[in-house]
């Protein structure tokens, strides 16, 4: 961590004390930039003004994309030991059960499911995988200003710094009593007189504001943040209750008669949550409310209406407040290529569907490989524009998802309540045997074409779904090792792809060679199709001709494009902002390696890396759809293993071929896997699709450089 000296009020005697990033807020997504940076070997001091962490949770539940964005960072298990296994919703009318849907289910992820953990956990969790790469949040410290300062050099260019200040209370903490107690709010909150602070001024090459919906940084900058405010009157209950309802039982929707709703979710502790629809209040009402005018008597009146006839009794309370709903975005989420908005000080929105804190960590992971790039001196600034053009129209896209599933929730005039009773009735039924893209799980968020989304010109375009700015599939892949030339093409030891793209700011080349790679089926297969080399257009190649391409870019590649160490990227960043720098770091722990933070679950799977050392890798994916489906003696594999000889023996990363059993991977992402040309689909760290060009052979790679030189510095 970087260590700072307290300074006096006095702006002419506060020392500058350097760092390469200022992260404002250490929430769950300021947490997981920070996260991401060190990995990234970019030193980060992280600010919060809260001494200790709430153990009041907004957010529940961990939605699959986001296992999977933690998972590639490395830091899932934790994260799965904590949190459990969450998929149904038990819908009532009234006390009468009508259904059990399982909403969270997806078969389209490994992590099929939503993980109910509070936000609390989910923060501590963070801090602990923070702890173990050495770095500390400055907890008290809280942000006063900040702006961009540029500065005329002598050559006539500019040179650019944010300069931040932050101060922290002398006596007691930077709570201040004049501050608005209703969740929600992201109006800033008045100074308290008399309260005395320590200041200390910071410069940064760059600023990211996690500090929430009340941001300050957005409030200093002076960012527009239009929207609306709802006046739905919501009131947040957690507390251990009587009732003849089992709100135990999981998250359970009640659609009363009283035409009110409520929704509940079980706490680990053995409370419940609720979040009770209370009507609405005027504009003038809403903004009158004071939390102490709720009582734990009021909200039991209130909840046994809507539960009616079923008993209901509140025995105590750790938390109940109003919810302020607003529907809000910032103008702007990057400020002079310099200051980034992420999470709720960016973006809020109602809490139906659970997708604020998810949003705020997809956001950081979206940001922080981009800023790694730059700061690594590896791709031009202007990459960092990529992160607004992409996030804004997600936010954008949220804000409308949760308004419309808060709207149907709390509808109940008689046709839409007698819509939501048909369609609870049906679901259960229809939903295990339908393949929707449920937007709630955040699997089919797209990035739309863009300066880093290029699709290929010189080849045909696909379709949509497997297009670029599409998320990377996963699909599970079997090892090709010598040692099992006496398995079936279908046995063995399997991998998932994304166990093989593991690592933030990692570019994967995913090298789809159809059945190129593989020995011709027999006469007597009764195949008609030309075989690939033929293919009208199209340049193919042999594993010799891929070997050797595979080897020469991606040494190119590496040559060209590589990370700094942590001290090298303070050194630049000291000759960027003047003043003092303290580039000291913690340690990596010393009960991990310096080169793999965990083991993977699969021996063929890449162990995660704790420090960036490389920014490419390859996987190679051979199709087998025109092997016999039965082999009797094994022949096709020892055929298989012995024509992908060069390919087979690779380290995981290197190149390493992979047999993709019926091209079942293949056909996830739109490639043709019998007698096809083959694909090249480059990842980008993120996990999402930044190119794709049709062949593997001398200009698909070709094409592969250019798209990488056109993106990088």
């Amino acid at each position: 961590m970087l260590t700072t000296t307290p300074t006096t009020q006095s702006s002419s005697s506060v020392k500058n004390v350097n760092v390469p990033v200022l992260i404002s807020g250490a929430g769950p997504t300021g947490l997981f930039a920070a996260i991401l940076l060190t990995k990234l070997n970019i030193p980060v001091r992280l600010i919060e003004r809260h001494l200790e962490v709430s153990s009041l949770s907004k957010a529940l539940v961990i939605h699959s994309r986001t296992m999977e964005v933690f998972a590639q960072a490395g830091i899932i298990d934790r994260f799965l030991e904590l949190g459990s296994r969450l998929s149904d919703f038990h819908v009532y009318f009234g006390p009468k059960l009508m259904s059990v849907i399982p909403a969270l289910d997806t078969k389209e992820s490994h992590y099929n499911y939503g993980l109910f953990l509070q936000q609390s956990l989910t923060t501590w969790g963070l801090t602990e995988e923070l702890k173990e790469l050495g770095v500390q949040i400055d907890r008290g410290w809280e942000l006063m200003d900040t702006k961009v300062i540029e500065e005329k050099n002598a050559d006539g260019t500019t040179t650019s710094y944010v300069e931040t200040k932050i101060r922290r209370a002398i006596i007691g903490d930077n709570i201040r009593t004049t501050e608005s107690r209703i969740l929600g709010a992201v109006e800033e909150d008045p100074e308290e007189a008399n309260k005395r602070y320590e200041v200390e001024v910071v410069r940064s090459e760059y600023l990211i504001a996690t500090d929430g919906g009340k941001s300050a940084v957005r409030h200093k900058l002076n960012i527009p943040f239009p929207g609306r405010t709802l006046d739905n009157n919501l009131i947040i209950f957690d507390g251990h209750i009587d009732s003849d309802v089992p709100f135990d039982d999981g998250i359970t929707v009640i659609n009363g008669a009283n035409n009110r709703s409520m929704v509940s979710f079980p706490l680990p502790n053995g409370q419940i949550r609720f979040l009770l629809d209370n009507g609405f209040l005027t504009p003038e009402e809403h903004a009158a409310l004071k939390p102490e005018e709720l009582t734990m008597e009021v909200f039991e009146k209130l909840a046994g209406a809507t539960v009616a006839p079923a008993k209901f009794k509140c025995l105590d309370q750790s938390w109940l407040t109003y919810y302020r709903v607003n529907e809000r975005q910032a103008e702007t989420f990057c400020y002079k290529q310099k200051i980034f908005l992420a999470g709720d000080a960016s973006h809020v929105h109602s809490p139906a569907g659970g997708q604020g804190m998810n949003t705020g960590l997809q956001d950081s992971f979206n940001l922080t490989w981009k800023m790694a790039l730059v700061m690594h001196g590896m791709a031009p600034k202007s990459l960092l524009d990529s992160y607004e053009a992409e996030r804004k129209p997600v936010a954008d896209g949220i804000i409308k998802l949760s308004a419309k599933l808060l709207d149907m929730g709390l509808a109940q005039d008689f046709v839409r309540r007698t819509l939501k009773r048909i369609a609870a009735s049906i679901a259960p039924y229809i939903l295990p045997y339908i393949n929707t893209n449920n937007p709630v799980n955040m699997l089919f968020i797209r990035y739309h074409d863009n300066a880093i989304n290029q699709r290929s010109k010189s080849q045909a375009t696909i379709e949509e779904d497997y297009q670029v700015g599409q998320r990377a599939r996963d699909g599970n892949l079997r090892v090709i090792r010598k040692q099992d030339m006496g398995l079936a093409a279908q046995e063995g030891e399997t991998v998932r792809l994304h166990q093989l793209m593991v690592g933030p700011g990692i570019f994967h080349i995913l090298v789809f060679t159809s059945d190129l790679l593989l020995p011709a089926p027999s006469k007597n297969e009764g195949s008609t199709s030309p075989p690939p080399a033929t293919i009208k257009g199209v340049e193919t190649t042999d594993a010799s001709g891929l070997a050797k391409s595979i080897k020469e870019h991606l040494s190119a590649w590496r040559s060209k494009w590589s990370y700094k160490t942590r001290t090298q990227i303070v050194e630049s960043t000291a000759s960027t902002v003047s003043g003092p720098t303290t580039p000291e770091m913690k340690p990596v722990s010393p009960t991990q390696s310096s080169d793999t933070a965990c083991t993977a679950s699969s021996l063929a799977a890449i162990p995660h890396p704790i420090r960036a050392d490389k920014a490419f890798m390859v996987h190679t994916i051979a199709s087998d759809c025109s092997l016999p489906s039965s082999p009797k003696n094994s022949e096709c594999m020892v055929s298989t293993v012995a024509s992908t000889d060069r390919l087979a023996d690779n380290k995981a990363g290197e190149g390493k071929v992979y047999l993709d059993h019926q091209g079942c991977v293949h056909q996830k992402y739109g490639v043709v896997g019998k007698h096809g040309p083959g694909t090249i689909v480059v990842v980008r760290p993120d996990s999402y699709i930044g190119y794709r060009v049709l062949g593997a052979g001398p200009s698909a790679w070709k094409e592969v450089d250019q798209y990488l030189e056109s993106i990088l510095a």
